[in-house]
This record gives structure tokens, sequence and C-alpha cells, in this order.
């Protein structure tokens, strides 16, 4: 079993080199970093390396990666055969104002795994992977409004962040959501362009739709949302989306930037969905930027120019299916065969099940929710079906982050909110170190 990371990771002293460098950081970048994802109390943890499915910060200490950069990296950290593809494609140029044709390599080979992929267009980020899909779908319908479901995360675009924090003070009757912008100097047009639903809100939702009818462009819908808790998605919920969105003329756009990494074909072909155009990035990337609008033919060829016309979307980007990204992201995807992801559903059930075990002995009011390679610990026993049952009172925030800070001590480092993900890196052993620390950190 691996070893624990040293005393300085756990005291977060001052001396430590990781606080040194965010303090340094400071006089340069607002808040010490370029994400925000990355603080945490005391300071971020800065990194020199990583391995498999471990990583060392510049202190010296090792951490099981269970953060994996947010669900990007999924083959483990510095893949032999993803290191030997982006080196081999270095040695020949990094990026080009020219085609090239791995970007075909990979685009045919996302397009024969999954149904509803005709057609792939590739930018460099999930946030702009969900802007192309919403930009396209306003293009291909002539109309101008969103639906999304209430705390769902889909990047950093105005449309797709309302409601993404709302609370108590702020989301309105559960009948009727309010949609609340989430960052400063949000146009206040966004209210009145985006609507928000409960997930798991079958009714909710038929209604949303049909109130909105002729100005609905697309529903943007994550089938596991991680902000709303990962909760495990309602089949009549699924068919109320799809049947009305169909009623209405409008699209179907599934956010698969995490949940491509719940199967071969990605969640929509594990719980049967087919949606008009589908947001990707993540694992695509095999460890590089990058994002991409999939779908069917006719809203996707709204990124096509009609003859000597531009087309109704322009999309482009200097990095754009860069070579290196375009090499890292086909070794990757090669990798991710269906005993790759049989695995992963191995060690995701190992997780989740070991979660229960250690919460029933601690004897703490905790559960465990995901599905596949993911997973989320709520410091509570409530029923989660929405972002509003998954939503923590203050008390249940500071419990939250007791554990997060005790787990991270024993050397376990996960993303925010208790949420994690496993990499096919992750052996058998490294499972138990998981447990044990986990267990140590709920009995805290």
């Amino acid at each position: 079993m691996a070893e624990r990371i040293g005393s300085s990771a756990s005291s977060g002293r001052s001396e430590s080199q990781s606080a040194a460098l965010y303090a340094k950081a400071h006089q340069w970048i607002p808040d010490g970093v370029s994400r925000a994802t990355l603080l945490r109390r005391p300071n971020p943890i800065y990194v020199d390396h990583g391995n498999g499915a471990w990583v060392t910060d510049v202190d010296g200490n090792r951490y099981l990666d269970c953060n994996n950069n947010f669900t990007s990296i999924i083959v483990g950290h510095a893949n032999p055969a993803v290191t030997q593809a982006v080196s081999a494609q270095m040695a020949r140029g990094t990026a080009f104002a020219m085609a090239s044709n791995v970007e075909i390599e990979l685009a045919s080979l996302l397009c024969e795994r999954v149904e509803s992929f005709e057609l792939i267009r590739f930018c460099n980020s999930g946030t702009e992977a969900v802007m192309g899909a919403l930009k396209a779908a306003r293009a291909f319908t002539g109309r101008p409004n969103v639906i999304k479901v209430e705390g769902a995360y889909h990047g950093t675009y105005d449309h797709a962040e309302a409601s993404l924090a709302s609370s108590p003070a702020n989301w309105g009757d559960a009948a009727a959501p309010v949609t609340v912008p989430y960052s400063f100097g949000t146009p206040h047009s966004v209210t009145e362009e985006v609507s928000v639903i409960h997930f798991n809100d079958a009714e909710g939702a038929r209604a949303a739709i049909r109130s909105q009818g002729d100005r609905l462009a697309a529903v943007l819908l994550d089938v596991m949302p991680s902000q709303v808790g990962l909760p495990a998605i309602e089949h009549d919920f699924i068919d109320a989306v799809r049947e009305t969105t169909r009623e209405v003329g409008a699209l179907l756009v599934l956010d698969e930037v995490i949940s491509l990494r719940l199967g071969y074909g990605g969640a929509q072909t594990l719980l049967g969905i087919d949606p008009d155009l589908t947001a990707v990035a993540k694992i695509i990337g095999g460890g590089f930027p990058v994002g991409g609008v999939a779908g069917r033919e006719g809203p996707m060829s709204t990124f096509a120019r009609a003859g000597s016309a531009r087309a109704k979307v322009p999309s482009g980007g200097t990095f754009t299916a860069n070579p290196v990204t375009m090499a890292a992201g086909h070794a990757a995807m090669n990798l991710l065969d269906r005993d790759a992801f049989a695995r992963l559903d191995e060690l995701g059930e190992a997780v989740r099940t070991g979660l229960r075990s250690a919460i029933d002995a601690a004897g703490v009011d905790w559960q465990v929710t995901g599905r596949g390679s993911l997973f989320k610990v709520h410091p509570h026993t409530r029923h989660i079906r929405n972002y509003r049952d998954a939503h923590l009172s203050s008390d249940e925030a500071v419990e939250l982050e007791r554990f997060e800070h005790a787990i991270q001590s024993a050397g376990v480092y996960l993303s925010g909110g208790g949420f994690g993900s496993l990499s096919l890196a992750t052996t058998d052993d490294d499972v138990a170190f998981l447990l044990e620390a986990a267990a140590v950190a709920f009995e805290g």
C-alpha cells in the first residue's frame, strides 16, 4: 500500500513551498490562481509531477489523485501511450494554420462510438463546447431561449451559468424556480432568455418547455450533474424532456463534458437518450485542452459554409484541433475500450460500496452517490433528486469542509464538494488506501 503523505501537507504550515508560492503568485495573479476551483484553505497545493494515479507536490507530499484535473484525466498521469503520441507530434510541430490528419482520426473514432454523433466540430474547452452547441441550436431553430437545470454547471458562458449557485435566499418557489445570474455584471437579458427547471421533475419540465413554445431553442441537460449531487436521472424525466422538445420544435443539447467517461458510448448510450447535439471535452483531449460539439447533421450544418456564404455559426480558434491535443486525445480514447470502461465501473463500485461501509462503521449520517468512475459524499441523508435536495446548510458545509481537509491530510486529493473521480491507473491497493483515509476522515 502506498505511503502516506508527509506532515507538511497536513499541518498547512506557512513555511511550506506551496504556501510560499501562493504568497508570491498574488503579486501578479488576482486571488493568486487563474482557476478559482484550486482554492482551498490554507492555500492551494502546488504540484511538482504526477504519475499514474498519484501526484507529488512541491513539498514532496504524495496524494492519490481522485480529482484527475476535474475528471479530464482518465488513463492516468503521464500515460506512456499518450506521452509517446504527444512527443512524436511535438517533434513535428505543435500548431499550424493548416489542418491535420489526426483531427480526422479523432473525429472518426468519436463518431463511430456514439450513434448521435453524425458530425463533430472541435474547440478548446467544455465552456466553448456548450456555448457552440447553444449557438448552433439558436441558429438552427431561429429561436433565442434556453432551458437548463437549476444548479447544473455547464462552464462559464453567462447563459449556461444561470442559477448555478442559487440559494434559499433567491431561488424562489419550488413550483417556479427563479433564474439567478451567477457573475456580477451579467446582462439582465439572461434572466429573460434562460428558464430553469428542477432535475428529475418531469411535469415541471413539460410545463416549462411548452410555456416557452416557439421561443425555445434548446434544453441544456447534464444527465449526472455534479453540482446537483450526482443523482440518478429518472427515465420519466428524460422522456419528458425529449418528447416535449420535439413537440415544440426545440433541440435537446446534452452536456457530456464529464459524463462521457461513464461508458464506451457515453451516458447517452447507457441511458438510451437520443440528443440533437452533445457538448464534449475533458477525456477526449488526453490531458490537453479540448472541447467539441457533436450531433445530428441538421443542427451541425450550422457550422458549415453554404457555398460562398459564411456559416450560420462561424467557429475557429488559434489552437482549435491543434495536432498535439488531437494526438493525445486519439491515443487516450484508443485505450478506452469496453474492457477499460468495465474496469472503471468496477473501481467506482468498489469505492462507493467501501465508502458506505465506512459511513456505517463511523455511525455518521452521510451518504454516497455516483455511477461509473464518479462518486460524491454528502454530509446528510436526504434523498437527492435535485439541486435543492443536495444544497448544504451552513453546518453541513462546515462538516464537509472538515472531511475534505481530513482526507487530504491523509493523502487523498478530491475535487470540491466531496466529489471524486477515478482513472484507469487506479489499483486495488489504491482503492484500499482511499477507503482507509475516508474511514479516518469520517470518524474525524
